[in-house]
């Protein structure tokens, strides 16, 4: 469930109408998606600069390999994820063009391409098509940024970061994503199975002789039960079979063996 919950489920079509709707825009093109997603970060419309900047970069390139791919559906380079990031910073005019390559320089990404573009060229032309081409990369699941603070802290989730399955999968137990125990969360007393209480074979069907101990409180081979124990667990034995009354009449125990027996 927690490797289902981390794939990119919608298609392009409802991606588009999950972002349109989540930002009361039009379908978002990469840089209303940067622009909406890193509004936080910035000052004055602008990133940070310098090494603060690199952080970020890295972050969105870190977001953007969880669902890009090339046309080989395989894994996008190091380099090309990050220029594609600060292609969209730049087209979202959080980041100066001097300043993305500066960036590609002090991070070792600025090579030029398999097409012999050179660094410039290829944020240039990153750029133009985060201003063009519609983000879908939002698709893939990541926390909420509008999650209230004090409940990703209870929970142990960065709202910075998408989750691991790991983080996922203790979420779904009802632990911390750290794998810790929730502060304050109740925990509910276990169940313990039916066939269980009443020692019974799950490889076959119990015979009647079997079920008419059951049905006298009694362990399948007629050991028996803490009183309590055995009318709670009888009830639920009954209302498994169909029985609706807490008690049954001679006819009413003779079909129920008769017929699960037959069954």
């Amino acid at each position: 469930m927690s490797e289902h919950l981390l794939q990119q489920t919608l298609s392009p079509e409802m991606a588009a109408m999950a972002e349109y709707y989540h930002q009361g825009l039009s379908p978002p093109t990469s840089a209303d998606a940067a622009a909406a997603r890193y509004a936080a970060e910035a000052a004055g419309g602008r990133l940070p600069s310098g090494e603060r900047l690199d952080d970020l970069v890295a972050r969105e390139a870190d977001r953007l390999a969880e669902s890009g791919t090339n046309g080989a559906d395989r894994s996008l380079p190091r380099d090309e994820l990050t220029i594609r990031a600060l292609g969209a910073f730049v087209a979202a005019g959080l980041v100066e063009r001097d300043e993305a390559v500066a960036s590609l320089r002090r991070t070792g990404h600025a090579q030029a391409g398999d097409d012999g573009r050179d660094t410039g060229g290829r944020l240039d032309s990153a750029a133009e098509r985060a201003r063009t081409e519609k983000d879908y990369s939002s698709a893939t699941a990541t926390p909420r940024r509008d999650m209230n603070p004090a409940l990703a802290g209870r929970l142990g989730i960065d709202t910075a970061k998408a989750l691991t399955a790991a983080e996922i999968a203790n979420l779904l137990n009802g632990q911390r994503a750290d794998g810790g125990d929730i502060r304050g969360k109740q925990k509910q007393a276990s169940t313990e199975g039916i066939g269980t209480i009443f020692g019974m074979d799950e490889g076959r069907m119990p015979t009647r002789a079997e079920l008419e101990n059951v049905l006298a409180d009694r362990k399948v081979d007629g050991t028996a039960l803490p009183e309590a124990a055995a009318q709670r667990a009888l009830r639920r034995f009954q209302a498994v079979l169909g029985a609706k009354n807490a008690a049954l009449t001679a006819a009413q125990r003779e079909m129920l063996a008769v017929v699960r027996i037959r069954a």
